[in-house]
């Protein structure tokens, strides 16, 4: 497997959820999203349409570390062998303008 880690994915309006990826073709394996030190936000994690303050299509919500130490993280994983997720299917939204998540995800 190969990783990317994109880095940090911001989100600039708090309810519009930012996609992972533009590129619909984009398959992969993993994705690995972690919440940032020092960074005040909570993290929603979730599908395309996803809505924050209903929770729908939210996959999980990540607490933040305003303080350091450990911090809040998540995989979401094919479970098939021959099956892959959708990069751009998946997006990220902050309850905080401009704070963001560190992203990462894995090609076969």
């Amino acid at each position: 497997m190969t990783v990317t880690a994109m880095g940090r994915v911001n989100v600039a309006a708090p309810g519009t959820p930012v996609p992972l990826a533009t590129d619909p073709t984009l398959k992969v394996s993993k994705i690995f999203v972690q919440v940032i030190p020092g960074l005040t936000s909570k993290a929603y994690i979730g599908q395309r349409g996803m809505n924050k303050a209903t929770l729908a299509g939210v996959i999980r919500v990540l607490w933040p570390n305003p303080t350091g130490g450990i911090c809040d993280q998540f995989y979401i994983e094919s479970t098939a062998e021959n099956d892959s997720l959708p990069l751009s299917e998946y997006c990220v939204d902050m309850d905080v303008a401009g704070e963001g998540v560190l992203v990462s995800y894995w090609t076969v």
